[in-house]
Formats: structure tokens, C-alpha cells, sequence
């Protein structure tokens, strides 16, 4: 046995070398062999699946060295194993006898030149003590001399494999020989660590940094093909979508760096309780999306142990946090064939916010009835996006805001209606809230609010005089785009600033230091009005009315419908007029119906209302003849 260093020598300049060396009558072969690396290059530049490669350096060093036989092995750290590489005379039987192959000081040459990371030169195994316990595969595949170098990454000099080369005599070996098998080395270092860098590449793109679980790119790769394979083979494929219900409030209350660490130790339970089998994904944010190959009550299962698991809290710090999650499930086998695997993610989605509004922390599972619903919703979705295609694809109506006192028109909210025949016939709560789940509402947002600039902008027009009220969503209102779009409508209608007016829904995310507050104080430093839609069922409470620059608050129909027959509701309606005058805000009642409901807030002091005591929303021409009529 012989134990020596691997030198490693640019690549080119060995076979250059021998060219030089061999007598002319060999030239030829020598070009074959120059023809043969460039074949090995070409394969690693262009990213050849490493078997590939790694077959062919081991055929190319056998062209080399007549009676040799080549075999390439990867160093696997994660299992602490030597790993199939490439081969080239030699048999599968070999490759899958030393698969695995555990480096140690008496594993043969191979595994002894994987222990010490060097060179190990057998020039008769059947004396060598490092073959000792190989005898029987020695006999087997005719070896009775064995080399080993060790293949070396330029980077950091750590393993990557060993090249063994294998003969059928006993042969030491010339100082010609090592200068050749350095250079096959050097090639297979350089195809795996290519393989590696490529490896390394794919696994920072298809998962997430954070948490270290797959990312979106990945179930885009990976979701089909488990769908593909479910519906050929018969298999099972449930697929869960998992929106953690309070991550918001805890984010809040410890900072993100200790919400990113719940994160981590959230995405370290999912893996525990998935199984081994499941694709794990962090779809965004506080969402995870897990694909099973299971039953839908098998999933169910591992979900409540998951549950359970989170209940027991996780610490953040010193201190204890329960974590809980709404979960929508869906059976991808009882899907229609045609479809993908994208809308599945998107029924279970749409499960878990079922789940959520339902109170949260539970499991909601697709049946028959949800599937029609995310289908009419899907078909909705397609349909306002091609109908967006048209310049003119919506159509504003508008209902009129009132003086209880005198009975005149102050202004008028602005409602979105889409033209479209099939589309007109959808509630308009139904379209907005699709069009929010797919983004659409940035598109339909725009428009209306350029409309409504517009409009007030023909002096003389329909609507001089009288201000118009814009609904703004709050996922508009956080698009980065948003605050340059108004901008560029203020400074192209200066003149309609002061009579535009932005209604904003309460919400969670309207907080007044975060970046809605900041962007909600830009805006009311262009000179357009707010005000916060819905008050009083959602989010809000005093201090939204004491740091956020609202001018008006509108009342919720909620509290109006019974403000005349029920105690309760007519004291919340005067608690919620006092509140919003106590920060120097107007109020508007929404949904008044009746006279005698118009009647009350009055005598309760409310200035101004709207509802179908006074008209429906009405498109504009229509809104001209009310007016007419009026006058």
C-alpha cells in the first residue's frame, strides 16, 4: 500500500504534455483522446445530469490506460457515505454493491482514501490489509491492483468523491500515470462541483430562506407533477392551506425578529407532524400550503396533532405563545380532471378563510357545495378579467348622501357596477370580493378613482357642485403604486381636489403607525378628504379616530336598521355620533330605508345619511333625471 498526496494540474495541459511525449505514430489516438475531453467538458458546461458526466470521464481515463477500469463515487456528508457516481467498463452489479460504501482506515482503497483524504495506491489487494474484508468482490470483478485519489473542491478543499481505477495485474504506479490521474480527477471535481454550485442554486430558488421549507416556486414545480402522478396512479393527494390566525398581534407585540423565529419553530412543527412523505411549503407570509399523499382523514389527523402540538405554546424569549391557524383542506381526487393544480391551492385557500371567518382556529373541508361555490368564483374572477380588457368595461353608479335637516344633496358615494351583461348580474359585495382575492381591485380601483376626477372636472358638468365619495380597499390602498397614482390625478385635476373623498373599510391593517396610517396622512396632505366606511362593526376604536386624519365616519346600516324600535341600537348609534364629533369628525348613516328611521337620527343630531329612503344607486344618466326631478 501506498498513501501520498493528489497533485492537481490545469486541465488541457496533461494530455499537451504527452502529445509531446508519444512518438508520431500515435498522434491519432492522442487526438481522439483530445476529442474525448472536449466531449467531458461540453458535458459539465452545460450542465449534463451528473451521471452522465461522471461515466464519461470514467470511460475517457479507460481510453487512457488500457485494462483499467474506472469508477467514480460522490461523497454524500449528509449520510456519511460514498454515493453512486459513474463507471465505465465496470458492471451496475459493482456500482450497486459499493453504493454506500462507509470510509474507514481498512474500507479498501476507496473508502481508506475517503477516510484520509488522500491517495491510496494497492498495488496487490490480496496483500494489502486494507483489502481484507474485499477479497470475495476482488475475485468477483477480477481487481488485484487498486489506486484512489481523492477528488478535492477548489473552493475549500473539501471532499467531494474518490476516483478509483481498478486493474487486473499487480501494477504500482509510473510518475506518467499519476500525471494522468490527476488530471481525470481534476475533471470530476470540476463536474461535481459544478453539480453542487447548480444543486445549491435550484435549492436557494425553490425554497424559502427563512423558514428553509419549499417556497411557491417549488409547489409550481413539484404540485403538478404530484397531481399528474395521483390521477395516473390512483393515489392519494390531499393538499392543505394553513393561515396562522393571530401571527399579526404577536408580530406586534414582540417585534419581527421574534416573529420570524415563530416562524421558524411553526415551519420545525409542520415538518414533525406533515410526515415524511408531505411537501412542505411557505406559501407567504404567515400562509403555508402542505400536499399530502394521504386521505383527507388522515390529513385531518396529523392536523389536530399539529394543533395540539401549537397549543402547548412555543417560546418566544422567556415568555410562552400559543399559536393557533385556520386550515382549509381540499381532496385533490375529487376534482374535476381538468383542474390544475393551481386552483386547488386556491379552493383550499379559499377554505381557510372560510375557516377563519368562521371564528378561526379549525379546519374547513371542501364538500360539493364549497367546490360549486370556488367554481362560480373562479369563473367570476376569469370573467371580470377579460372584461377588464375594455376601456369602458365598468360602469359608476351612484347613490346620494343627504342633509337630514333641509333634505338637499351633498354629494354622492360612487359604486362600482361592471358592464358586462353576465358580470352586471353578480352582487357587487360578490365582485369586489373576488376581485381583492385575485388583485383585480388595483385594476377596477384605478379606473374608478379616474373616473371620478374626471367627471367632477366638466365645469359645467352633471355633478358641479357636489363632492363624490370613492371606495378605496384597504389591499388598494397598501399597493406600493397607489399614493403615485393619486399624485399623478391630483396634479392633473387640481381643481376636483377638494371634493374628492375616500372611503376606507375598517380593517386590522389600518394601523396607525404602521404604513397605512403614514400613507393615509400623505393622502390627506394632497387635500383629499377620508373617511372609514363600516364604523363600528369592524376594528376600529378611538384611538383609529384619534391618530388616523379621517373627516367623516360612516355609520354601519347594521345599527340604523333598528335605530327606531331597538334601545340598544339607538344608544350605539349615539355613542358612535359622539365618539366621531369628539375628534372633530362628521358623521354619515348608511342604510337608512324609512322616514321614521331618517326621523330619529335627525332628532339623535345626525347631519347627513344615505339609503333607499332618499334612491338606489343609479348610473349616471339616471342620476341626472333624479336630480332634474328634485330641482
Amino acid at each position: 500500500m501506498k498513501i501520498g498526496g493528489a497533485g492537481v494540474r490545469p486541465e488541457g495541459a496533461v494530455v499537451d504534455q504527452f502529445v509531446i511525449n508519444r512518438q508520431d505514430g500515435q498522434r491519432a489516438t492522442i487526438e481522439q483522446l483530445l476529442d474525448m475531453q472536449r466531449h467531458v467538458l461540453a458535458l459539465i458546461s452545460r450542465n449534463a445530469p451528473l451521471q452522465e458526466s461522471l461515466s464519461a470521464i470514467a470511460h475517457f481515463s479507460e481510453s487512457w490506460i488500457p485494462g483499467m477500469k474506472g469508477s467514480i463515487l460522490r461523497w454524500e456528508p449528509e449520510s456519511g457515505r460514498l454515493r453512486r457516481g459513474g463507471y465505465g467498463s465496470l458492471p451496475g452489479s459493482f456500482a450497486e454493491t459499493v453504493d454506500g460504501l462507509v470510509p474507514g482506515p481498512k474500507a479498501g482503497s476507496c473508502g481508506t482514501c475517503a477516510y484520509l483524504n488522500e491517495r491510496v495506491i494497492s498495488q496487490d489487494v490480496f496483500e494489502d490489509p486494507l483489502w481484507e474484508d474485499f477479497h470475495a468482490l476482488c475475485r468477483q470483478y477480477e481487481i488485484r491492483s487498486a489506486w484512489s485519489s481523492p477528488l478535492i473542491a477548489s473552493r475549500d478543499g473539501s471532499l467531494l468523491g474518490v476516483f478509483g481505477m481498478y486493474h487486473p495485474d499487480v501494477r504500482p504506479m509510473t510518475d506518467d500515470d499519476e500525471a494522468l490521474v490527476d488530471h481525470f480527477a481534476h475533471l470530476a471535481s470540476m463536474a461535481i462541483e459544478r453539480y453542487r454550485d447548480d444543486a445549491a442554486q435550484q435549492y436557494r430558488a425553490t425554497h424559502d430562506v427563512l423558514t428553509t421549507l419549499g417556497n411557491r416556486r417549488l409547489l409550481d414545480e413539484e404540485g403538478p407533477r404530484w397531481l399528474e402522478r395521483a390521477r395516473s396512479e390512483g393515489g392519494c393527494l390531499s393538499v392543505a392551506f394553513l393561515d396562522l390566525d393571530n401571527f399579526k398581534a404577536i408580530n406586534d407585540t414582540f417585534g419581527h425578529i421574534q416573529g420570524d423565529q415563530l416562524l421558524k419553530d411553526v415551519a420545525l412543527r409542520l415538518r414533525e407532524y406533515a410526515g415524511d412523505t408531505a411537501l412542505i411549503a411557505r406559501f407567504g407570509g404567515d400562509e403555508f400550503v402542505i400536499v399530502f399523499d394521504e386521505s383527507v382523514d388522515m390529513v385531518q389527523a396529523r392536523l389536530e396533532q399539529l394543533r395540539e402540538s401549537l397549543a402547548l405554546s412555543i417560546n418566544l424569549g422567556a415568555l410562552p405563545v400559543q399559536v393557533r391557524y385556520s386550515a382549509g383542506v381540499v381532496d385533490a381526487r375529487s376534482e374535476d380532471a381538468g383542474a390544475d393544480f393551481g386552483e386547488i391551492i386556491g379552493q383550499a385557500d379559499e377554505m381557510a378563510r372560510r375557516a377563519k371567518s368562521d371564528g378561526g382556529d379549525r379546519t374547513a373541508v371542501a364538500n360539493a357545495v364549497a367546490s360549486k361555490r370556488w367554481k362560480l368564483r373562479t369563473g367570476l374572477a376569469r370573467g371580470m378579467a377579460f372584461a377588464l380588457r375594455a376601456p369602458d368595461a365598468i360602469v359608476p353608479f351612484f347613490q346620494p348622501i343627504v342633509s337630514l335637516d333641509s333634505g338637499e344633496v351633498q354629494g354622492f358615494e360612487m359604486l362600482l357596477r361592471m358592464r358586462d351583461p353576465a358580470l352586471s348580474k353578480v352582487s357587487p359585495a360578490e365582485c369586489i370580493e373576488v376581485a381583492e382575492y385575485t388583485g383585480l381591485i388595483h385594476e377596477l380601483g384605478r379606473r374608478m378613482l379616474e373616473e371620478a376626477f374626471a367627471l367632477l372636472a366638466q365645469d359645467p358638468g352633471p355633478l358641479t357642485g357636489f363632492y363624490l365619495n370613492v371606495n378605496v380597499s384597504v389591499r388598494q390602498l397598501m399597493n406600493r403604486q397607489f399614493l403615485d397614482e393619486v399624485k399623478g390625478l391630483v396634479e392633473t385635476y387640481p381643481a376636483v381636489v377638494p371634493r374628492i373623498c375616500l372611503e376606507v373599510t375598517e380593517s386590522q391593517w389600518l394601523d396607525p403607525n404602521g404604513p397605512a396610517g403614514d400613507l393615509l396622512r400623505d393622502i390627506k396632505g394632497l387635500g383629499l378628504k377620508l373617511a372609514l366606511d363600516d364604523f363600528g362593526t369592524g376594528h376600529a376604536s378611538l384611538s383609529y379616530l384619534q391618530s388616523l386624519p379621517f373627516d367623516t365616519v360612516k355609520i354601519d346600516r347594521h345599527f340604523v336598521n333598528h335605530v327606531e324600535s331597538d334601545p340598544r341600537h339607538r344608544s350605539i348609534c349615539i355613542a358612535l355620533l359622539a365618539m366621531a364629533r369628539s375628534c372633530g369628525m362628521s358623521a354619515v348613516a348608511e342604510g337608512v330605508e324609512t322616514a321614521s328611521q331618517a326621523a330619529v337620527l335627525s332628532e339623535l343630531g345626525y347631519d347627513k345619511a344615505q339609503g333607499y329612503r332618499w334612491s338606489r344607486p343609479m348610473p349616471l344618466s339616471a342620476t341626472i333625471d333624479w336630480l332634474t326631478a328634485r330641482r
